[in-house]
């Protein structure tokens, strides 16, 4: 179960009465305006009477959800991206909705270096012998060191990434991402090229790059073609972003070195998942940004900002920032916060 939080009424800063309840996971079903869901929206709906504000984590928002509270005015998502709320719809009902972006950026940046590193040197393959009473010797590792990191997406994880490659293993570091500017990359220590000329040079490519539940893969079998045969091919960001059944291939193939995964197409994975059956992928099922202190972190942004919300100040972390400027009838608490 996870911990959710609905705030019934707020009288000041240090006069807030705050209502807990348990989350219960039930099976995800497709809902209208939110996607990477657990939990059950009724759950939300009997609780929010009265609320003023409402802190989820993985509850759905749905726009019945804010139908049912009245007297809402500001939704909190302790996540990196407000995906499991109808943004639009609170938009249109003039409710701010605020997140908290980074959250969990460390230890995503931790986990892939880890999994580059695991692959690279065949950890998991040589625990597994180990635990099976097998003393021998999987493979010829490859260092890291002075080799080339190809970064796809250079933002909060990406630039940290970046940080950790660049610093800790003195690699040679190219991005692509559209959105960051030449500034920002040279600041960093690393070199803006586009997507094709950083698979053709790098030795390692990740992934950290964000795209909706229902878009087609960003990294098919084309651009698999062009890695290198020794090149590793990392994704710790979301599974629809590459495509399964291309890297199967190629991994089947030996046309690229190996890969890890952190996260998939469909999730839980099935058993019969073919890439539970090769030996050259590490993978874990989803673990990059669960961390000890990821929940503090979380925490600590969203109240942050809703001090300032109750202050009258504008939060930090704002979703829909447009509700500001367009403030409805229905909207008033929102003036002098632009």
């Amino acid at each position: 179960m996870i911990r959710e939080c609905i705030v019934a009424r707020t009288g000041g800063v240090k006069g807030l009465e705050i209502r807990e309840y348990e989350m219960v996971f039930t099976e995800q079903k497709k809902l209208q305006g939110v996607s990477e869901y657990w939990g059950d929206s009724k759950q939300l709906i009997d609780n929010i009477d009265g609320a003023e504000i409402l802190i989820v984590h993985v509850a759905p928002v749905t726009a019945e959800v804010i139908d049912a509270g009245a007297s809402l005015k500001l939704i909190g998502c302790c996540r990196a991206g407000p995906v499991n709320v109808d943004v639009a719809y609170a938009t249109n009902k003039g409710v701010p909705v605020i997140y908290t972006p980074g959250r969990n950026a460390q230890g995503v940046a931790d986990l892939t270096i880890g999994l580059i590193i695991a692959e690279a040197r065949g950890i998991a393959r040589a625990h597994a012998f180990m635990k099976s009473g097998i003393w021998s010797v999987p493979e010829l590792g490859v260092e890291l060191w002075g080799k080339t990191l190809g970064i796809v997406g250079l933002g909060n994880v990406g630039s940290r990434v970046a940080f950790r490659a660049k610093n800790g293993f003195n690699m040679k570091v190219l991005a692509y991402d559209p959105y960051v500017p030449k500034e920002r990359a040279e600041e960093l220590g690393v070199k803006l090229v586009d997507l094709e000329t950083l698979l053709r040079e790098s030795d390692f490519v990740t992934i950290h790059s964000r795209a909706p539940p229902d878009a087609k893969p960003q990294i098919t079998a084309e651009h698999i073609a062009l890695m290198k045969p020794t090149a590793y091919l990392i994704n710790t960001a979301r599974g629809n972003i590459l495509d399964e059944q291309a890297l199967y291939d190629a991994l089947k193939n030996d046309r690229i070195a190996g890969a890890a995964l952190d996260v998939y197409a469909k999730e839980p994975v099935d058993s019969d998942n073919p890439l539970l059956k090769l030996d050259n992928i590490t993978l874990t099922p989803h673990i990059a940004g669960l961390t000890r202190e990821v929940p503090l972190r979380a925490a600590e942004i969203i109240a942050e900002d809703v001090a300032r919300f109750i202050k009258g100040e504008r939060p930090k972390n704002v979703q829909n920032p447009e509700v500001f400027r367009n403030c409805k009838p229905e909207a008033k608490h929102l003036e002098g916060r632009l």
